[in-house]
């Protein structure tokens, strides 16, 4: 189809996703918006950092793992044209938790890239302990940020005997940030979570950071959607992970959030992460070992032949799962159909479970039929 309408034009499908990538953004950001969009289309082009299309068990052609460095480079410009160019003083530069934070943060993002730059680079094993490390060290700095009362029965029992609240904290920190990552295979999965998350962050707070973060990932989620030449890679799942940990943190510490609207708007990845965990340890794998047990795997390979076009298999399972799931948060939360801190989002995530289970084992049983 998309060939009838470019063939009159004179150009092929390249070229004519690079003007629908940059008539939206411009419609979005004027000229800011264009000029990341070719920012983005160039470094999806680059040698480095290229990853096979099997890699996923989603991805139909080979494409760019530098996703993530690209979000990080608009968010450092963006960063530094704020501080140098306005009166404005991030949080960052004036309270000393919130640079701890920052830190924590960017080493974060730093595993992803030595991972992105070259595979294998650093053991999964070495990555998770570093992030156990750096994660624990930030919660036994500053203790306040660790959570005293969830509204959960046991576990605030738990969480008022401080070590046993260090280690639930630290151990749920880097169990996300790995959720993130893993999660990240269909276009539009986790740019949309994320794009989601910090649109409800600037809607709360009005942070400049914020609205860079959501500015960056609306963007991101445009190309990635539409091209399918970039994905997140480490760098961006680990990155996007942990800022939105350490803001949803913060978040439910203050009141702002109840820890089930959270749950809420990232369900998709940690519901994922424990099923793919449980499915590893019940078969005897190792559950750091990638498979294609995926309910976004089993979902893709549903609709693969409903599309003609291979990119748009992929980025219908992201955008679905994504929209099902942190798109209902975010529906809720502008419609205010709860405040974002009642704990009535406690029946948003058991339906997003029951959601996942049901179709997870539906497309399961397609799958062995057909198979």
């Amino acid at each position: 189809m998309l060939d009838k309408v470019i063939r009159p034009l004179g150009i092929n499908k390249f070229q004519a996703k690079i003007v629908l990538m940059c008539l939206c953004a411009g419609v979005s950001y004027g000229l800011a918006g264009i000029g990341v969009i070719l920012l983005m289309t160039f470094m999806s082009r680059l040698s480095m950092g290229r990853d096979s299309a099997a890699s996923h068990g989603i991805s139909a052609s080979d494409s760019s793992r530098l996703g993530g460095v690209a979000i990080a480079l608009i968010f450092g410009a963006y960063f530094i044209g704020l501080v140098l160019l306005t009166p404005y003083t991030p949080s960052v530069l004036r309270v000393e938790r919130e640079m701890y934070l920052w830190l924590a943060i960017l080493i974060c993002v730093f595993l992803g890239l030595a991972e992105d730059i070259k595979a294998d680079f650093l053991t999964p094993f070495l990555r998770l302990m570093t992030k156990f490390a750096v994660w624990g060290w930030f919660f036994w700095l500053w203790p306040d940020v660790i959570p005293k009362q969830l509204g959960i029965m046991g576990l605030d029992d738990l969480l008022q005997v401080p070590l046993l609240a260090w280690l639930l904290t630290t151990t749920f920190c880097v169990g996300f940030i790995n959720a993130f990552n893993m999660a990240d295979g269909a276009n539009g999965l986790v740019p949309g979570i994320a794009f989601a998350a910090f649109v409800i962050f600037f809607l709360e707070y009005g942070r400049p950071i914020d609205g860079i973060l959501m500015f960056a990932c609306t963007m991101f989620l445009l190309f990635n959607v539409i091209s399918g030449w970039f994905f997140l890679g480490d760098t961006g799942s680990y990155g996007l992970g942990a800022i939105i940990l350490g803001y949803g943190l913060n978040g439910v510490i203050e009141g702002d959030f109840s820890i089930w609207f959270m749950l809420a708007l990232t369900a998709y990845p940690c519901l994922d992460f424990v099923a793919s965990i449980t499915r590893r340890l019940a078969s005897g794998r190792s559950p750091f070992v990638a498979d294609d047990g995926h309910l976004h795997n089993y979902l893709h390979r549903k609709l693969k032949p409903v599309f003609s076009s291979k990119v748009m298999a992929n980025s219908a399972t992201g955008l679905l799962i994504s929209g099902c799931t942190a798109g209902l948060a975010l529906l809720g939360y502008i419609t205010n159909w709860r405040a974002a801190d009642s704990p009535d989002w406690l029946w948003v995530f058991v339906a997003e479970a029951g959601l996942y289970l049901l179709v997870m084992r539906w497309l399961k049983q397609q799958s062995q039929q057909e198979g």
